[in-house]
């Protein structure tokens, strides 16, 4: 784009040093609107779509319902909050960052690295149904079967891999911000976590599904708006042979590349078949999803997050929300990295190694493509994507030190209030430690890209002892607790020994590296593994799961809602057995299949190019329309109840609440009387049932029902 070039000194034509050149497109005050209007908005809303479910629907506010969110949500909401939960500021910016380095490949490996873990999780989701239906989080389900001691190295894992994606979080929307609107990055990092304080405080996790269905509509409307813009509309591109034809170009041998300035890339890209950017034959594309599935299982089975959405899930309901969440989430990645992530080398936009580190290669695209607005967008779905997901990390960190610190070891008989009261001071302690932790990362120069690429090293090997807790009878606790500890150390001893054996120097490039990263990331979880199974072999337990299925609720209406016949043990092995086959399938056809299939086209074609383009945009607008409706179908009695309640004439609800109290009360008194009154409402039920409803109506007003 003719914009970005210029004369230079010597009087030459050069392209511009970096594309943002630190100058935000956008006015501070834009940065502040968005991180402080739109918290303080959904803070407000949010809270009050909680109100109006306590009002109208009858939900109660405990400790249980604080917590679980009633055990009882459905499945396109466990789906959405599936998917906003998934979707970090790394899925919108480290998706483009890879396409822009990999081509084809980097989105691709990053949507299918980070999807098969929400697949296989929705075993776990249903077989802790099946065996801990009352548990409040992952560790309690470690405490009651493995005890202390490993309770408490899980403990430390989980938070752990709370804290690395709390950091992400924050590293790439800080970054943002500040590249987009110039608000300071150290600001930025405490301002973005209040608006989520504020409603999760109010409605604990429900207020965070809410918010989560909220924030995905968001993301996923205008996720579609760029996928168009790139695809169809814009002028710049507009068609996938338009894209395809820069693309090539961009990577052409011949191509000058005295106009471009170190660290912009230009021609051939390295590792690639013929260096093309359309190909799925790349060895960094490929090193890349080893890196990204090995890490991300961490970030999925070590999060308490993951679980926490699996006790709230309505058990009919939860193997088909994972489901049908990771193949929804994938198009997120997918799709945005193909279109933005693609269209940054199409559009030749002198970004920077340095930018892309920071996640700044979508928010490029936008403002080269729209202008100012498109800075708005991607600054309004990063804000939806890093608040989604940070009160997720905000109720799952709460929930862990309220039942596995605080009930556990300093108040055993802490009643429904007094936990409800820790969770909440939690929220707020552990939302300003956000801040705290975001700002010490960037003040020592730690990125996104970084962070992302090493989190695996950290937290892998305790990947497969927290899946055996509730999927292997045999797993023993001295075992899980030695995989955990030996596999870090192994993890950490081989990604620093191959960074200073590689490239002589210990420091955030040679640590960050993919040589290196990936040699740590697969020590830490193979070894992690080897080590529990060895160990569990050698020392089988004989568990029968019944004190996992003994944790008691603390307050005892949090079960209230959920139809007994929901446990059923049938019904919940046969959704094992469908979760296993699905989640197995789907896992096969993104991770290995797609991809084997895709290796005979080689350098792809401008007509394969285009296939594989409407993959995306169709992926994405199906998956867009799913997440959206989905939802609303599912609740639209209680949307009804609402409406009507919202319509009513809250005097006369005061009125009617005060005669049930008083017949309630009668009726207590008398046994005979709740009877005669229950064998009244059969005997009406039946009759409506024979008599149309006019009829029924005259009958009534002549006097001629005889219910006695």
């Amino acid at each position: 784009m003719a914009q970005y070039f210029s004369t230079g000194s010597n009087g030459q034509c050069q392209q511009a040093s970096s594309f943002f050149g630190g100058k935000p497109p956008l006015d501070l005050s834009v940065g502040y609107a968005v991180v402080l209007g739109f918290g303080a908005f959904f803070a407000v809303f949010t809270s009050w779509l909680v109100w109006l479910e306590q009002r109208y629907v009858g939900t109660r506010q405990n400790s249980e319902w604080f917590n679980t969110a009633g055990r009882n949500v459905k499945m396109g909401l466990i789906a959405s909050v599936i998917v906003s939960q998934w979707t970090w500021a790394a899925t919108i910016l480290q998706s483009s960052n890879v396409a822009w380095q990999d081509g084809v490949s980097g989105p691709f490996w990053y949507a299918s690295g980070a999807t098969i873990q929400v697949l296989l999780f929705g075993i776990i989701a249903i077989e802790i149904k099946r065996k801990a239906p009352n548990a409040h989080t992952v560790c309690e389900i470690i405490k009651a079967r493995w005890g202390t001691a490993a309770h408490i190295v899980f403990l430390c894992f989980c938070f752990l891999t709370n804290m690395i994606v709390t950091a992400m979080l924050l590293l790439g929307g800080s970054a943002v911000v500040n590249a987009l609107t110039g608000l300071n990055i150290y600001l930025a990092s405490f301002l973005i976590p209040l608006g989520v304080i504020f409603y999760t405080l109010a409605g604990g996790l429900k207020a965070t599904f809410l918010a989560s269905y909220i924030h995905s509509v968001i993301v996923h409307i205008i996720l579609l708006v760029f996928v168009f813009l790139v695809y169809c509309t814009s002028s710049y591109l507009g068609a996938p042979s338009t894209v395809y034809n820069d693309l090539q170009y961009a990577a052409s041998p011949t191509r000058d590349c005295s106009l471009q300035h170190p660290g912009q890339h230009c021609g051939p890209v390295e590792g690639n078949k013929d260096g093309s950017y359309v190909t799925m034959m790349s060895i960094n594309g490929f090193v890349f999803g080893l890196i990204n599935i090995v890490g991300n299982f961490g970030t999925v089975f070590v999060d308490n997050g993951y679980w926490m959405s699996a006790i709230a899930a309505k058990p009919s309901s939860t193997h088909k929300g994972y489901l049908l969440g990771g193949l929804v989430w994938f198009a997120v990645p997918f799709s945005l990295g193909t279109s933005l992530g693609l269209g940054a080398i199409a559009l030749g936009l002198p970004i920077t190694q340095a930018e892309a580190n920071q996640g700044l290669v979508p928010p490029a695209t936008a403002v080269a493509l729209m202008g100012n607005w498109g800075a708005v967008l991607i600054l309004v779905m990063l804000f939806m994507a890093v608040t989604s997901a940070g009160s997720a990390e905000l109720v799952a960190v709460s929930t862990l030190v309220t039942y596995d610190i605080y009930r556990t070891y300093v108040n055993p008989k802490a009643t429904g209030k007094q936990i409800l009261m820790c969770s909440r001071v939690m929220v707020l302690a552990f939302g300003l430690f956000m801040g705290v932790l975001a700002i010490a990362l960037n003040q020592a120069g730690v990125s996104l890209g970084w962070m992302y690429l090493v989190m695996g090293v950290l937290i892998g090997s305790a990947v497969v002892p927290i899946a055996n807790v509730i999927l292997w009878r045999k797993a023993n606790a001295f075992g899980a607790i030695a995989g955990c500890l030996i596999g870090m150390v192994a993890g950490i001893t081989s990604w620093l020994v191959v960074a200073k054996v590689q490239y002589g120097v210990l420091d955030l490039d040679s640590t960050g590296a993919n040589s290196s990263t990936l040699t740590g990331n697969l020590v830490s979880i193979i070894t992690g593994g080897t080590v529990h199974a060895v160990c569990s072999f050698i020392w089988p337990d004989d568990f029968d799961f019944e004190s996992t299925r003994c944790i008691a609720l603390v307050d005892a209406d949090g079960h209230a809602e959920v139809d007994p016949e929901e446990y059923s043990q049938a019904k919940l092995s046969s959704a094992k057995k469908w979760i296993f086959i699905w989640g197995s399938a789907f896992t096969i056809v993104i991770a290995i299949l797609w991809p084997i299939l895709s290796l005979p086209a080689g350098v792809f074609s401008m007509g394969y190019f285009t296939f594989w383009a409407v993959i995306s945009i169709v992926w994405g607008f199906v998956g867009s329309a799913i997440i959206i409706l989905l939802p609303l179908y599912e609740s639209w009695s209680d949307l009804c109840l609402v409406m009507n309640g919202m319509f009513t004439n809250d005097l006369i609800l005061e009125k009617v609440d005060d005669v049930g109290l008083k017949v309630s009360a009668l009726m207590s008194t008398n046994q005979d009387a709740e009877k005669h009154y229950l064998l009244q409402k059969e005997q009406m039920k039946e009759l409506r049932a024979h008599i149309p409803p006019p009829a029924l109506e005259h009958k009534e007003l002549e006097g001629e029902v005889d219910l006695d």
